[in-house]
């Protein structure tokens, strides 16, 4: 099992890295913060793939219980990151709120966009069977992220398309309604793990 967890989540962290710079590109080049936050959101789920194939390659030499436990540990750290991703994601959009910017809409931006989500919800489908096959909570918190962010990036896309054409500061609103979303499903995985680790 561990063998397998280590290819699956490092090549999940290239597929992460790869979303994350196409992600910033489109952020910096278009001023629009909900598609530069998502952004940082792959970062930070490249960390935890990191995370995870370092815990996999430790449990290679623990016993089954040993394993489980490291893997919900795994788990533990990424959803704290990921809980940090997103009360910056509210920060950011707090503040585009009071000092709005300009966002330059382009039709292959956004395509770039949507072929993300594309990609984030081809990984969730890919998790969940990695999850049936062999019940990880490594797979299981990867699974749920990829379709979480598969929404945070259709939202951040729907933020793009509409900040150019209303005179309103929609992605400072989308943003910190991204972030708020992306914190709360991270600390309802917290709260999970954390019962698990008190309670083995």
């Amino acid at each position: 099992m561990e063998k397998a967890g280590i290819k699956i989540t490092s090549f999940a962290l290239a597929l992460n890295l790869a979303l994350f710079v196409t992600k910033l590109y489109v952020g910096i080049s278009t001023g629009c913060l909900a598609v530069y936050c998502d952004g940082i959101n792959n970062l930070a789920d490249s960390l935890a793939c990191g995370i995870a194939v370092f815990g996999f390659a430790a449990a290679r030499r623990l016993t089954q219980e040993q394993s489980l436990r490291a893997q919900s540990l795994v788990s533990f750290v990424t959803a704290l990151a990921v809980a940090l991703t997103g009360a910056y994601f509210a920060y950011q959009g707090a503040e585009k709120l009071l000092y709005p910017t300009l966002v330059s809409f382009r039709v292959n931006y956004a395509v770039m966009v949507a072929v993300t989500a594309g990609v984030k919800l081809a990984m969730g489908f890919f998790f969940r069977r990695a999850y049936v096959r062999t019940p990880s909570p490594v797979y299981k918190t990867i699974m749920l992220d990829c379709f979480m962010d598969c929404g945070i990036t259709l939202c951040a896309l729907m933020s793009f398309g509409l900040s150019e054409k209303l005179n309103f500061a929609i992605d400072g609103i989308i943003s910190v309604f991204i972030g708020v979303f992306v914190a709360i499903g991270a600390i309802k995985t917290l709260k999970e793990q954390t019962r698990y680790l008190i309670g083995n």
